[in-house]
């Protein structure tokens, strides 16, 4: 079995590497304004704004699906994950109050929004954990906790963008919805490297987060210290999390739907689970946003909407067959 997944794994992984090529390619040549070599205007329509677009969303869609495998091995849970635990809906928030309450020049300077986003999706986050003693023993009430305070956070992100409209009101979508419309390199560069630094501390003890799937009794009798293994845990999807959501907004379901499928394909190892996932979720966000920006032009519709169009029938089939089981 294990010499079958592995197979498959290097035969996924392959798959995936082409996709994200042929992807590269297709964003950098499609779209409203054509694709001319040898204009005037195709190097900066290349350079300053295809090309940051697709590689942000190839690290948007890496640090979701990353922080996805982490919140699920988090809470033993194949329901768990950013969007619906409300952690991105808490980052949404965090960013909302910062657009809202600091000055036009601090709002430029590139990690204020990263820094307002993470401490509102860690807060949700230890929320919910300190909500639930023993979240992996209870995933229905997970699920509804999430939901709950993901709500919440999204009722106080609808507030303040109605109280400050002049400030907020014009991200409102973005950041509901989800848009890679601001990319730059800025961003590009620092989703790109805190994927590479939490996809790196989640290889570096993918056996320790094995031990972690066998319950939490199993994992200490193994030598983990699971408190500190925990609080990791948190902190790290948080923060992948948020700056996912500080520079795409809130983008549905690529945390559930990718861990989980690449688990199901080539089993339950961090070792592959992880390095699949980052490349699924990059593959995803990738043609997401290409059908986004190319299929109503000139405008483009929200990732959410196509991420929920594909996530949602997947999480509704996923909590009828789970009837309260935790992942094995």
């Amino acid at each position: 079995m294990r010499r079958s997944d592995s197979s498959r794994a290097v035969v996924v992984a392959m798959a995936l590497v082409i996709a994200l090529v042929v992807i590269l390619i297709l964003s950098l040549t499609l779209g409203a304004a054509g694709f001319a070599p040898g204009t005037e205007e195709f190097s900066p329509l290349i350079l300053k704004i295809r090309l940051p677009r697709v590689l942000l969303a190839f690290g948007v869609g890496g640090l979701l699906a990353v922080a996805g495998a982490y919140m699920q091995c988090l809470f033993r849970n194949a329901l768990a994950d950013p969007y619906i635990t409300g952690v991105s809906a808490g980052a949404g928030l965090g960013a909302v109050i910062a657009l809202s309450m600091l000055p036009y020049s601090l709002i430029l300077v590139n990690f204020t929004l990263p820094v307002a986003a993470f401490i509102g999706g860690l807060a949700i986050t230890a929320l919910l954990l300190s909500l639930m003693k023993y979240p992996e023993n209870a995933p229905l009430k997970l699920l509804l906790l999430g939901m709950a305070l993901g709500t919440l956070a999204a009722s106080a992100m609808a507030f303040i963008l109605l109280r400050y409209p002049e400030k907020t009101l014009k991200g409102a979508l973005y950041w509901l919805y989800g848009s890679l419309s601001g990319a730059g390199w800025p961003q590009v560069t620092i989703a790109l490297v805190v994927l590479a630094a939490g996809l790196a501390w989640g290889l570096s003890r993918h056996r320790t987060l094995d031990a972690l799937m066998m319950g939490p009794s199993d994992a200490h009798n193994l030598g983990v210290n699971v408190s500190t293994t925990y609080r990791a845990l948190l902190a790290v999807a948080a923060l992948m999390t948020s700056i996912a959501v500080a520079f795409a907004g809130i983008v549905a379901f690529v945390g559930l739907v990718v861990p989980h499928s690449i688990r199901v394909l080539t089993g339950a190892s961090h070792g592959r689970l992880l390095i699949l996932s980052a490349l699924a979720g990059m593959a995803l966000v990738g043609i997401v946003d290409l059908i986004a920006r190319t299929a109503v032009t000139p405008g483009e519709i929200p990732l959410s909407i196509i991420t929920s169009l594909i996530g949602a029938p997947f999480f509704i089939i996923l909590l009828l067959q789970s009837r309260g089981r935790t992942l094995e």
